[in-house]
């Protein structure tokens, strides 16, 4: 998948800025990045989301003892209103984001929550989204894949974001001589940074977020005549 069919897939357009966050699988750290980087530029007042396209329950919209058949309550919005709480979400917000929420939807229908979910956000310009699957419908302005090259399993969804993710942030030391089984970051080229967990964020991934992010902007706003600083 590249770039150009990423943009010819997005549905519906992304009017802000987003920072995609994927992971190579569950417990990597994707959430621990979230926060890390709300904390890191506080004054972009983010809108901060995280998607779980898998429902242990079965039912987004009322649970385990709902019966409702495939096509029905596919998905759910929530909101965050608290950061006391030990959601991922109310870590976002007591981090310092703006506006947190969780999208939770049945597997292969985050295209019905797109809509709802863009509405939601809003005019928000900087969107941090903590996601795979939301890549092959919104075109990021900067995406970031968290691997732990000590792991050797990884969703499917990952490899393919690791095609997409214009940085690494590996989870433990990697070794070009000798990579991980089914490894899904490249020998060469993009730029990966060491954070093991618990350890403040590398001050050359801040600097490579703000020059990759924080100056994208965005065609519709040029046309607005709105500047992204």
């Amino acid at each position: 998948m590249t770039r150009s069919s990423q943009v010819k897939r997005a549905f519906p357009p992304f009017p802000g800025r987003l920072l995609a966050i994927g992971g190579q699988c569950r417990k990597v750290g994707k959430s621990a990045l979230v926060v890390d980087l709300i904390k890191a530029f506080p004054k972009y007042r983010w809108t901060a989301i995280k998607i779980t396209t898998h429902v242990d329950s079965g039912c987004p919209v009322k649970g385990s003892a709902c019966k409702c058949r495939p096509h029905e309550h596919t998905f759910k919005i929530r909101y965050e209103k608290t950061g006391r709480r030990k959601t991922d979400t109310s870590r976002f917000l007591a981090a310092g984001a703006n506006r947190a929420i969780w999208v939770q939807t049945k597997s292969g229908r985050l295209s019905d929550a797109l809509g709802p979910l863009a509405f939601a956000i809003g005019d928000a310009e900087n969107v941090i989204v903590e996601s795979n699957a939301i890549l092959t419908h919104w075109k990021s302005a900067l995406c970031l894949l968290v691997v732990d090259p000590a792991k050797a399993d990884s969703k499917r969804s990952a490899r393919e974001v690791g095609r997409l993710a214009d940085g690494f942030v590996l989870r433990s030391p990697y070794s070009r001589s000798s990579p991980p089984k089914r490894a899904i970051i490249p020998i060469s080229g993009r730029p990966k940074f060491v954070q093991p967990p618990g350890r403040p964020l590398p001050g050359a991934l801040q600097e490579f977020v703000r020059q990759r992010f924080l100056r994208f902007r965005h065609p519709k706003a040029r046309q607005k005549g709105r500047i992204f600083s």
